[in-house]
């Protein structure tokens, strides 16, 4: 878990996505997961779209991950990066059973790539290709055009291929004018909703009986339901990402009050809840103690640091609304080079600590 000043460590999956072994801790899309299921099995191409902090990504990975057997696939997960075709070659190389010798591997056709792969495991390859917007924000036409010339070429061959695709819902429109290279681009969609109240409780109480943490509701108040109504944003809705960052709070809070006691089960009561206050108090205590640690660390390998520049640096990398921003690392260091006078060699550090302490995943 992401370091704080204490050295408590919480079960819940903060930032991470759920992996394919978080199967016993996966509730509140079976719905999703047999429909995904469904779709994937019956057509060779899918669009999974939804709104960030839906799930996509655990939903591909632990719910469609547990529908197969392992012999029934070979799942490729593909992000862009520098570029979305390099990527793509360098997953199926990094995949082969039988390297091909760089020269020939370069001239060697995606097609020809997959079908080598399918005579090596002799089980149906899946490419997955998450967060798929980053084709839009970062890729210029004749990459784009590209991959769609290649799509149509793979699907018109009809391999042992599966391809999914799997983005944030506010970038489909970007996919309508590639639809005369793709035709059926659009005729096996899944759009991934934000979870209803039902549903949250269902993860709530689901992974509270997994971690043997009791939840103790009185006559008038609902544990799980006085958890949904403290991260609701102004939509009234509720990012599955910030669930866990607050449930990861109360965890380790009800630890601190207890610590003396040293209880036998973590417990979630009422009181818990008011002392942990909004979703926004949580992030922001968060952060803060994230940012002090960090900038202590700075000021050891580089005591002439302004105060502060872990802050700037982060800026950099999130929208205005708070969400991770699709950026170029080059650019970012020669743009806070610039501006803030900042070496690189910080910038290479935050970005890595931001990373383990999840306040920032991956970046392309």
């Amino acid at each position: 878990m992401p370091q704080t000043t204490t050295t408590i460590k919480s079960p819940f999956k903060f930032l991470d996505a759920y992996d394919k072994e978080d199967k016993e801790i996966f509730f509140g899309r079976t719905q999703e997961t047999l429909e995904l299921y469904d779709r994937i099995y019956e057509t060779n191409l899918v669009l999974l779209y939804g709104a960030s902090g839906t799930g996509k990504t655990s939903l591909i990975n632990c719910g469609l991950g547990n529908q197969f057997e392992s012999t029934d696939w070979h799942p490729i997960f593909i992000r862009r990066k520098d570029n979305i075709m390099e990527s793509l070659r360098h997953e199926l190389h990094d995949h082969a059973i039988k390297k091909l010798g760089k020269e020939q591997d370069e001239k060697t056709s995606i097609s020809k790539r997959i079908q080598s792969l399918y005579l090596d495991y002799f089980k149906p390859i899946y490419l997955i290709f998450d967060q798929f917007e980053e084709l839009f924000i970062m890729g210029n036409k004749e990459e784009q055009a590209t991959f769609f010339e290649m799509l149509y070429q793979l699907l018109e061959e009809n391999l042992q291929c599966k391809i999914l695709i799997s983005m944030r819902e506010e970038y489909i429109a970007y996919l309508s004018e590639f639809e005369n290279i793709v035709p059926s681009l659009f005729d096996n969609r899944l759009r991934v909703e934000k979870m209803s109240a039902k549903n949250l409780q269902d993860v709530i109480v689901g992974t509270a009986e997994k971690f043997s943490i009791k939840l103790v509701n009185t006559p008038t108040q609902n544990v799980a339901e006085m958890i949904i109504d403290k991260l609701r944003d102004k939509h009234h809705q509720i990012d599955l990402a910030n669930l866990q960052v607050y449930l990861d709070r109360l965890y380790r809070l009800d630890v601190e009050r207890h610590e003396a006691g040293k209880p036998t089960a973590i417990t979630f009561d009422p009181a818990l809840i008011e002392k942990t206050g909004n979703l926004e108090d949580v992030m922001s205590l968060f952060l803060d103690e994230q940012l002090d640690i960090l900038s202590k660390e700075i000021k050891k390998d580089f005591p002439n640091v302004k105060e502060g520049i872990p802050l700037d640096i982060l800026f950099e990398l999130v929208t205005d609304n708070g969400t991770k921003r699709a950026v170029d690392l080059v650019d970012i260091k020669q743009r806070l080079q610039k501006a803030k006078n900042i070496d690189g060699r910080v910038v290479d550090h935050c970005i890595g600590r931001f990373k383990e302490m999840r306040i920032l995943r991956e970046l392309s």
